[in-house]
């Protein structure tokens, strides 16, 4: 067929008087390789320039859709993840909270007012105990094969009931009445603290404390200076197994 009679109009001649081959109105099968678009997987230089978005920019040719290509793997904790690796980074090591000084609301240095809080509540104690101790060894003395000398071992025996309670009363049951601090402390200007909060202890808390100091008291209470001193929250063994603190109020 000749060029004037194609049914889509005259074409480019083909050499030999004869019209080109029509190859439809979206044929680019003629068109150079630069000209039809980017080849999936080659190289920039070969696709005239063209480079792969990042990923996550948009889809990912050969993978038809979003994200990253088949195979991969995020490094563990996620692509993103900020800080120290898992493990910490070497070196790496977080920044010591700042301690307050020990004058300041708060701090937990207050070994000083502590031992003088030591004394004060202990002689609240033991006074009661002496004074009734030093009457029943008067009464012992004074007739000690009839009636004072029973009156004089009721007495004794007495003394230490009351010593307990008073004990009880000055370590556990006034603390939590009021608001974490024994009379000692009050006059002294501490305060017991829970250690996880930082709130006011409970009378369990203030038992345990006030049951220690079997171990703490032995020596004059040498054993728990010795411990509070070494203990990095100045803690005795009372506070360490009520989990409370001592602190500036």
């Amino acid at each position: 067929m000749s060029g004037q009679n194609a049914p889509y109009g005259p074409g480019p001649a083909d050499g030999q008087g004869g019209a080109a081959p029509f190859r439809g109105p979206h044929d680019y099968s003629s068109q150079p390789a630069a000209a039809a678009g980017p080849v999936a997987g080659a190289p920039a230089a070969a696709t005239g320039g063209y480079a792969a978005p990042p990923l996550g920019a948009g889809p990912v040719p050969g993978h038809g859709g979003y994200g990253p290509p088949p195979g991969y793997a995020p490094p563990p904790g996620g692509a993103y993840a900020y800080g120290p690796p898992p493990g910490g980074a070497p070196g790496y090591a977080p920044a010591p909270a700042p301690r307050l000084a020990s004058d300041q609301p708060g701090s937990v240095d207050v070994v000083g007012p502590r031992v003088g809080q030591y004394i004060i509540d202990a002689l609240l104690t033991v006074v009661p105990l002496i004074v009734l101790m030093v009457l029943a060894m008067v009464l012992t003395a004074v007739d000690y094969t009839g009636v004072l000398a029973v009156v004089g071992a009721i007495l004794w025996f007495f003394a230490w009931v009351v010593a307990l309670g008073a004990g009880f009363v000055v370590y556990a049951w006034w603390p939590t009445t009021h608001g974490g601090q024994t009379p000692g402390m009050k006059f002294l200007g501490l305060r017991i603290i829970r250690e996880e909060d930082g709130g006011e202890p409970t009378l369990g808390q203030n038992v345990i404390r006030w049951l220690l100091f079997i171990v703490d008291g032995i020596a004059a209470g040498l054993v728990g200076l010795i411990i509070m001193v070494t203990s990095e929250k100045r803690q005795r063994l009372g506070d360490m197994a009520a989990h409370t603190l001592v602190v500036r109020a």
